[in-house]
This record gives C-alpha cells, sequence and structure tokens, in this order.
C-alpha cells in the first residue's frame, strides 16, 4: 500500500479517536498531517494536481481561499469605511484609542479567529485534493475491472452522496461541518464520489477507501455500544469527564453526524450486494443453502451486520437532528434505489434488501433501548407543538438574532470563525451561561461571516453537488 494511502488512513482513524478533533491542538496535528498526505500524492503523481485544480470544485475553493486571505488583508480605515461601514463602526466603538489611531485594519473583527478558521478551511481542501490526485490514474496503471464490480461501486458513489446529505440535512439544525472529524469524512467521501465519477478512475482504491470507512465506523460503533454499558464517566474509561458522550464524541449530536456518513455508504454496499448477488441465480433450494458458505455471502452478511449496528447507534445517540436527517437521506436513497430496480427489474431484490435492513435495525435498536430517544422525540413534540417552546423556540432565538448580524455585515461578513466571539454583542437571552460558538445551522454562520461570498459559495456548492448526483444516478445498473 502507498505511503500516501497508509497516512490518509491515519488521519482517519485519528480525527474521530480526539473526540472528534475538536481541540486546537488535535487541528494542529491533523493541518499538518493533510500537508504532509498532499506531498505525498504529489511527488507520487505531479501530472493530477493540473488537472484537479481544473475541477470546479477546486474552483469553487480557490474562490473561497482568496476571499478569506482578503478579509485578513489590513485595509485602509477610509476603504473599510466605504465597503464596510459596520466594520468600521466596531473598530470606532472597540478599538482602544479610537479609530483616529487606526491606519488599517482587516475586514475580519478578530483576526486570530479568522486564521484558526484558515487553517481547518486548508485542512478539508488539502485532504480533498490528496483523495482527487489519488483517484487519478498515471500512464498505462488502468486495470481492468470486473463488470459486477463496476455495477457495485456506482451505489457506493451514491451512498458517498447520501452520507453528504445526511450531514448537509443535519447541518440545518446543527454545527457539525464545525467538528475537524466530520469536516475531514465530509470531504473525503465528496472527493471519492467526484473523482469516481469520472470515466477512468483507480478503481482498487477507491474500493478500499469505502471499504476502510465502512470497517473503522463498524468499529467506532461497537465501541459505542460497549461505552453505553460500561459508562462510568470518561470517555475511553480513562479520558476527559463528559456527562453523555457517545463513542469518542463528547457531544452526541457529532457522533450522529459522523455516522451518519458511514452508515450511509455501508447501507449501499448492502444493497450493491443484494443487487447483484448470484444468489437469486441459484437453481433450487440445496444450491441457494449452498450459496450462504461462499465467499460472496460472507462478504454480504458482514456487510449487512456492520450496516445494522452503524444505524442502530444513530438512534442510541438519540439526537434528534441526526436521526431525522439519516432517516431523510435513506429515503432519497431509496426513491434513487426503487427507480433503478425498476429500470433493470430488479424489485424483488429491492424489497429483500429493504425488508431484511428494517427488520434487523428494529431488532437492534430494541435490545439498545429505544427509551431514550423516544423520550427525546416525545419531549420535541410536547414542548414546541403542545407548550410552543423547547429547542425549537431557541435554535429559532439562535437564527433569528444571527440573522441581526447579517444585515449589519451584508457583503463581507465578519470574517470566518468569527461568529462565537462576535454573537456575545447581538445575544440578547440567556439559554446557557457559556458563550455560544456557533449558531447551530452551518449555512446562516457561513453567511454571517463572509456575507455575499459565502451565499455564492452556498449556491454554487449545492449546485455542484446535484450536478455529480445526477451523474452518478444515470449510471446505476
Amino acid at each position: 500500500m502507498p505511503m500516501s494511502d497508509v497516512l490518509l488512513f491515519l488521519s482517519l482513524v485519528t480525527a474521530p479517536l480526539l473526540y472528534g478533533a475538536v481541540s486546537f491542538s488535535s487541528q494542529i496535528f491533523l493541518a499538518v498531517l493533510s500537508v504532509i498526505i498532499f506531498n505525498s500524492v504529489y511527488f507520487s503523481r505531479p501530472e493530477a494536481l493540473s488537472k484537479e485544480l481544473r475541477s470546479p470544485f477546486a474552483w469553487l475553493g480557490l474562490g473561497m481561499l482568496v476571499f478569506i486571505l482578503f478579509q485578513l488583508a489590513p485595509l485602509p480605515v477610509t476603504l473599510l469605511k466605504a465597503i464596510s461601514p459596520s466594520t468600521y463602526q466596531f473598530y470606532a466603538q472597540y478599538f482602544p484609542g479610537g479609530i483616529g489611531s487606526i491606519q488599517a485594519k482587516t475586514l475580519s473583527l478578530y483576526p486570530s479567529d479568522t486564521q484558526r478558521g484558515l487553517m481547518q478551511f486548508m485542512t478539508y481542501a488539502l485532504m480533498f485534493l490528496s483523495v482527487l490526485m489519488r483517484l487519478t490514474l498515471k500512464e498505462k496503471e488502468a486495470e481492468p475491472v470486473h463488470p459486477v464490480s463496476f455495477r457495485k461501486s456506482q451505489y457506493l458513489k451514491l451512498g458517498c452522496l447520501i452520507g453528504i446529505l445526511s450531514l448537509l440535512f443535519h447541518s440545518i439544525y446543527d454545527f457539525n461541518l464545525h467538528i475537524t472529524a466530520n469536516g475531514i469524512y465530509f470531504v473525503v467521501l465528496l472527493a471519492l464520489a467526484v473523482g469516481a465519477s469520472r470515466e477512468s478512475y483507480d478503481h482498487a482504491f477507491f474500493r478500499r477507501a469505502v471499504s476502510f470507512i465502512i470497517t473503522f465506523g463498524f468499529l467506532i460503533a461497537v465501541f459505542a455500544i460497549a461505552q453505553k454499558f460500561s459508562f462510568n464517566g470518561r470517555i475511553y474509561w480513562v479520558g476527559i469527564k463528559a456527562l453523555d458522550p457517545v463513542g469518542p464524541y463528547y457531544n452526541y449530536d457529532h457522533y450522529a453526524g459522523f455516522m451518519e456518513l458511514c452508515a450511509a455508504v455501508a447501507v449501499s454496499m448492502v444493497v450493491a450486494s443484494i443487487f447483484h448477488t448470484s444468489f437469486f441465480h441459484q437453481k433450487g433450494l440445496v444450491k441457494k443453502v449452498v450459496w450462504f458458505s461462499t465467499r460472496e455471502a460472507n462478504n454480504t452478511l458482514r456487510y449487512l451486520f456492520m450496516a445494522t449496528v452503524m444505524v442502530s447507534t444513530i438512534f442510541l445517540s438519540s439526537s434528534r437532528g441526526g436521526i431525522m436527517s439519516f432517516v431523510l437521506s435513506q429515503l432519497v436513497f431509496f426513491f434513487i434505489v426503487v427507480w433503478a430496480a425498476w429500470r433493470a427489474r430488479k424489485g424483488g431484490r429491492l424489497a429483500a434488501a429493504i425488508v431484511t435492513m428494517v427488520l434487523l435495525i428494529t431488532v437492534m435498536v430494541m435490545w439498545l433501548g429505544p427509551e431514550v430517544f423516544l423520550e427525546k422525540f416525545h419531549l420535541l413534540f410536547v414542548e414546541n407543538i403542545i407548550k410552543m417552546e423547547g429547542p425549537i423556540g431557541v435554535r429559532l432565538l439562535f437564527y433569528q438574532q444571527t440573522l441581526h448580524v447579517i444585515k449589519d455585515f451584508p457583503m463581507f461578513g465578519t470574517g470566518l470563525n468569527t461568529f462565537g466571539t462576535n454573537f456575545t454583542r447581538y445575544r440578547t437571552f440567556d439559554y446557557t451561561d457559556d458563550y455560544l460558538r456557533y449558531t447551530h445551522n452551518d449555512y446562516l454562520q457561513l453567511v454571517s461571516e463572509t456575507g455575499v461570498a459565502g451565499v455564492i459559495f452556498l449556491i454554487c456548492f449545492l449546485g455542484l453537488f446535484l450536478f455529480y448526483a445526477v451523474r452518478v444516478i444515470r449510471k446505476l445498473e
């Protein structure tokens, strides 16, 4: 295995295990590791970089990078006043000595926060480019791919995109993309889907990466279950103290976000295996029974078991946003798969896959105990529908006051990653004694921090996501 692959998989292992990589030290470690991975891939295939830099996602990322650097560039005060009056007023009100003593200031109200956001952005960008370059074939490197393996991979690409879709849904209600581990998995899955949507790509690396993500996600899910039944107040039983962690994550919502990404790929692997299994071609009961002793059967049942465990821990986490986002994204997935099954006349296989997975997941959830997440959904209904108060009402307060930030800084925002520090000036409610680092909506927060550029970035990203999704869906067999 190439060293670049070893380092890539090392980053995928360490990011979640470091409590989701939320601490500054773990973010620095992953930033340095992303640079090493990028250089390792580049020196093994330098011709791939120029090709990938011409891709639409690369142009989109480069545009955002230029804008972030512009936010950090010192600008003359007169220019600052002309293009962002609210930023000028901020410095006039809060800068020691008044605005008259300032020669130049940045559009970012808190440059140190934006520098940290830039580091996180570059980590994601380098990981994305590294995977794209790794999927690029060298000259004469292409090897023949078995038609069945190729057809299975179409569903795996869709699974990667559905995992991303689930986190995009979840980000309406939370801030998963600010959790470095989840952000890294997000961009890796995106790169796998985008890179493998081309006519030629490194199929062996794609399958190896997908299998690794499924396997490691399963191991994290097993750990989450073990911790549930033996929790002593500390993550890893000897790590940091936590009130209600799930797996290595301090926050159950962020564990759910991570598992949404991994479980979606696992479910797609199960569907692909059942769609293209030889079981339905076996003639007679004896041959069908013998099939269960084959390697194909072992792989299918293994992935079925892994997907069941992973999905069940999303319910175990009791994250309402995570559960609803995953279920909604899976409805989209199975709607697409139903269309593909109807076109390929494999409706019976699809029904078998759906019924089997639903039954196994239900049994697993019942064994783990559904009381906690059912009670939380009950409270969600009572507090928000009957009493008209509760978490949705609090979230709406977050969003309402974030809109005030956007109104004051519409063009250039307050600076990437400055929401937490800046929001203390706008907050008028006592939800918690701690200051709020995130608005619990990644889209509103991005627009508040980057203004019009954030809106353009989101529109372009979602448009490209839809474009590649349609490309993958058309190739389903």
